[in-house]
C-alpha cells in the first residue's frame, strides 16, 4: 500500500511541485516568525532573567499559539492535492477563516497532551502522535465536530493503523538524508511529496471506514 500512496502523491503533485514548494517556504517563514521574538535565554545560567526577556519569550509562546492554524492549512492543502482538487495559497489560510478559535484550541489541546505523554516516556509520546495525526484532516472533512470529538475521532481512526503510519514515515527517511544532505533545499519538494501522501493515507482509511459502514465518530473521548 506504501508504494501505491507514494505512486499516487507523485501523480496528485504532477506540474504542482514548484507551487508547493514555494508554499512550503511561505509556511516555513510564517512558522519561524515567533522565532524572531524568542530572546536567546540559558535556563542553566545562575543570572535571573529579565523583565524584557521574559516578555519577549510570552509574545513568542502567544504568537505561537495564534499562527497554530497555518499547521493545519497545511494539511488541507496537501489533502486537496491529494483529491487532485489543486494547490491554492488560500488553501494554505483557509482554518484563519473558518471556525479560526476552533482550530486554535485543537492545535493547543493536542499539544498539551503530547506533552503530558512525553513527559511518561518518548515511546507513548511517539504512538500519540501517530494517533492525533489525522486530526486536521478530521476537522477539514467533519467540521461540526468540537475539537476533543475531531482529536477522538482521529484516535479512533488509527486505531490499527499506527504501525502502517510509522512504516510510511520510515519509508521516507532516504528522503529526509536528501533533504539534509541539500542543507534543507530539498525539503521544500520532499515535504510537499510527504504531506500529500500522508494525506492518502488517510483517505485510505477513511474510505475503508465508509466501506465498512463503521459510525462515524464514537462517543467516547480522552487523550
Amino acid at each position: 500500500m506504501r508504494s501505491e500512496w507514494k505512486q499516487h502523491a507523485r501523480h496528485a503533485l504532477k506540474g504542482k511541485w514548484w507551487l508547493m514548494a514555494g508554499l512550503a517556504l511561505l509556511f516555513l517563514i510564517i512558522n519561524g516568525i515567533p522565532q524572531w521574538f524568542a530572546p536567546e535565554m540559558d535556563v542553566n545560567s545562575p543570572e535571573p532573567f529579565t523583565s524584557p526577556e521574559v516578555t519577549l519569550s510570552f509574545v513568542s509562546n502567544v504568537l505561537q499559539i495564534l499562527i497554530a492554524p497555518l499547521a493545519i492549512g497545511w494539511s488541507w492543502l496537501a489533502l486537496n492535492v491529494s483529491r487532485e482538487k489543486g494547490a491554492s495559497l488560500s488553501t494554505l489560510f483557509k482554518p484563519f477563516q473558518t471556525r479560526y478559535f476552533k482550530h486554535v484550541i485543537t492545535s493547543f489541546v493536542m499539544g498539551v497532551f503530547l506533552v503530558l505523554w512525553t513527559l511518561l516516556l518518548i515511546v507513548p509520546g511517539i504512538i500519540k502522535g501517530f494517533s492525533y495525526s489525522l486530526t486536521p484532516y478530521i476537522l477539514r472533512d467533519q467540521p461540526e465536530l468540537s475539537a476533543l470529538e475531531s482529536i477522538t475521532e482521529s484516535r479512533r481512526l488509527m486505531d490499527g493503523h499506527k504501525m502502517e503510519a510509522f512504516m510510511l514515515v520510515l519509508s521516507f527517511f532516504g528522503w529526509f538524508l536528501v533533504g539534509i544532505l541539500t542543507l534543507g533545499i530539498g525539503f521544500f519538494f520532499i515535504g510537499p511529496y510527504f504531506s500529500t501522501t500522508y494525506a492518502t493515507f488517510y483517505d485510505s482509511i477513511r474510505d475503508k471506514q465508509i466501506d465498512s459502514n463503521e459510525p462515524v465518530h464514537g462517543t467516547e473521548q480522552g487523550f
